[in-house]
């Protein structure tokens, strides 16, 4: 797991996020663009950073696609939901509820995870918290796939009962017939089981 990103100014970030949702989507995503969105502050330059963690942007700072899936308003939450999990994986593993805890075990997970200060720890924090707060997790617990190698199940297939598989029966019958030199017994054996049986 990368580490984690902070924004100096943590109130901005939903700001910031709500803003590019309502304009186009650059060419690039670089020092020089934040200026023309309104985002004129040497701190903004946190968001930088903020987009690559989340997969925002690529390393030479390109929108992806999950950019483009923001956009869609009715989308924008389980979007955001879902870069937050991917992003902090390790976090999540840890603390599977972490939007909802407390500040304080979130704060120390940073801290001791990659012995930062305690500030920092606390930016990290309330970052993390701002993201969450721009995020429906409850709409992407469903529907994501379970972690387990080889299955993937969703909501659908929850929902979904299993096809019907046809069944095979086998029966072994033995017999255990007397010894005897009458052709007529062992006729009417086989004539009594093809009648049972076979018919």
């Amino acid at each position: 797991m990368e580490k984690a990103p902070y924004a100096h100014n943590p109130a901005v970030v939903k700001k910031f996020f709500q803003t590019i949702q309502d304009l186009g989507k650059p060419p690039k995503v670089n020092p020089s663009y934040l200026p023309t969105i309104g985002f004129k502050a040497p701190s903004d330059r946190d968001f930088l950073r903020i987009l690559k963690f989340l997969g925002f942007t690529d390393k030479d700072g390109l929108p992806t696609g999950r950019w483009t899936d923001y956009k869609n308003k009715d989308k924008a939450t389980q979007v955001m939901a879902l870069a937050i999990k991917s992003a902090y994986d390790e976090l999540f593993n840890t603390y599977p509820d972490a939007e909802r805890r407390d500040s304080a075990p979130i704060e120390n997970y940073f801290a001791s995870k990659w012995g930062v200060s305690a500030q920092l720890a606390k930016l990290m924090e309330k970052t993390f918290r701002q993201l969450s707060e721009l995020a429906d997790f409850e709409a992407v617990a469903v529907t994501e796939p379970v972690t387990r190698p080889g299955i993937t199940t969703t909501k659908e297939a929850i929902e979904t009962p299993p096809s019907v598989r046809p069944v095979t029966i086998n029966i072994n019958i033995q017999l255990q017939l007397p010894a005897t030199e009458d052709a007529a017994i062992y006729d009417s054996l086989f004539s009594a089981l093809k009648k049972h049986f076979f018919s």
